[in-house]
């Protein structure tokens, strides 16, 4: 083979080798191997809280604000993780500030107050955020469509009421005594439409709020008094066994004595949650007189976690402790539509340490508001066998009465006993009158949960 033919078949071979790599590989240099991002880690929910830092609303707030964090240190000391933003309804530019806030911090609790729920709702921010609002209503259609609930209602109040009084005592006829005032009429009226829907009716008489002189002579309408046979002793012919008493406690003694007057001592008495406001930590020198008395409440001392109890809790913490724990499962980082915020409330479970909300199809609250009765320390959560025994004995001791019969043997006793009363404590009329008064709870200066919510002050 020449010299020639050699070269030759070198620039061959070398020709078919660039051939082959041009076929398997890219001109220029080789990429650098594609790695794959490691995943975020899901963000931490996001909760909003607007409620004010200054005015006569601030101590509800920082009881709301103490519960919240409370939940926040639980859920955070269990290794999960919560981001809690507070914003001052109270500042200028709150909704500003709610505004700014990243999307994904959609869940709102509160505000407190009506007017600043207007204020949200005229700026269109009820439609950007899901807003659980802590008031006893809404603007009407806008529960469970524009905002939603997380506060026990007027209606809650009357549930709580009429289950007690015609499920657990079997009362079936009702009679309402109220102030003619806006609220003695609206709680007068859910209540009337709401023993419609069980077919029980109700007889009601109003009374002015401001002129007690007349008490008495308005609750004759009610009662209709006649004489005893011994012409005096007045003898009502009331037509039902429960009274609706839909007014504050500072009332209510001077409201009990015009029924004794018109001599009626027997009937159960529905009081709301403004009782609670004067009764919770107080002591009652008169509390025999209320023996048959109730009312609904959403706290609870005696069922509250011992968290709460270990910082002597109440209603307003019970409130933000509650919510927060509820909105971290809501798992909602986006304003839903509202079929979807009220389905993801109704999956949600926690264990509640005030009384227990649910949502219903249409996305409104139903709290399930326990029953309270009145007692010597001011309140106690109702022994419902115990205020059956109670008042069977009290009716029989009234119907001695009538008959113009003593309540009292010839050594004083009484013959017809109170349940868990002392028969010693009984006075000449077989009435019971408390002996030894219990050493008063410390008082707390942060207002009660009522149908208005309003600031510290006396209704």
């Amino acid at each position: 083979m020449t010299d020639e033919q050699k070269c030759l078949r070198v620039l061959l071979l070398l020709a078919g080798l660039f051939g082959l790599s041009a076929c398997s590989l890219p001109f220029g240099p080789s990429p650098a191997p594609r790695t794959i991002p490691e995943p975020k880690p899901p963000a931490a929910p996001c909760i909003v809280l607007s409620l004010p830092s200054s005015g006569p609303y601030e101590p509800i707030a920082v009881k709301i604000r103490r519960g919240a964090g409370m939940a926040r240190q639980e859920i955070t000391g269990r290794g999960g993780s919560l981001r809690l933003e507070i914003v001052n309804t109270e500042g200028p530019r709150w909704l500003a500030e709610l505004a700014a806030l990243p999307r994904e911090c959609a869940v709102v609790g509160g505000p407190l107050q009506a007017d600043k729920y207007d204020e949200a709702r005229k700026s269109g921010l009820t439609e950007r955020r899901v807003f659980f609002t802590f008031l006893p209503s809404l603007e009407s259609g806008d529960e469970g469509a524009r905002a939603w609930r997380f506060f026990p209602s007027p209606q809650d109040q009357i549930d709580a009421l009429v289950s007690f009084a015609a499920d657990t005592l079997n009362i079936r006829a009702y009679g309402a005594f109220y102030p003619a005032d806006a609220f003695g009429e609206r709680m007068t009226a859910l209540l009337e439409q709401s023993l419609a829907a069980r077919s029980m009716f109700l007889q009601k008489a109003p009374y002015p709020p401001g002129d007690v002189t007349v008490w008495s002579e308005a609750a004759a309408v009610l009662l209709r008094p006649v004489t005893g046979p011994d012409g005096r002793t007045p003898v009502p012919q009331t037509a039902f066994e429960a009274l609706f008493l839909p007014d504050s406690w500072k009332n209510m003694d001077m409201l009990s004595t015009s029924l004794l007057y018109n001599g009626e001592d027997r009937l159960v008495l529905l009081g709301t949650t403004l009782w609670e406001q004067s009764l919770s930590g107080r002591v009652l020198s008169n509390a025999e007189k209320f023996i048959l008395a109730v009312f609904p409440g959403a706290w609870n001392p005696l069922a509250a976690p011992a968290g709460l109890k270990a910082q002597a809790g109440d209603f307003w913490m019970a409130l933000g402790y509650d919510f927060t724990r509820f909105a971290a499962r809501l798992d909602i980082a986006s304003r839903l539509s509202p079929a979807e915020v009220g389905a993801k409330a109704r999956t949600v479970r926690i264990p509640w340490s005030m009384a227990p909300i649910f949502w219903d199809g249409a996305g409104v609250a139903h709290q399930n508001l326990w029953i309270f009765q009145v007692s010597p320390m001011g309140m106690t959560p109702v022994n419902a066998e115990l205020f059956a025994q109670t008042r069977a004995a009290v009716l029989q001791r009234a119907a001695l009465r009538m008959q113009g019969l003593s309540a009292v043997d010839a050594q004083g006793n009484p013959v017809v006993p109170i349940p868990g009363m002392p028969d010693n404590a009984a006075g000449a009329d077989g009435q019971y009158a408390p002996q030894n008064q219990p050493a008063a709870p410390p008082m707390s200066s942060t207002p009660k949960p009522s149908y208005k919510l309003s600031p510290p002050r006396a209704r």
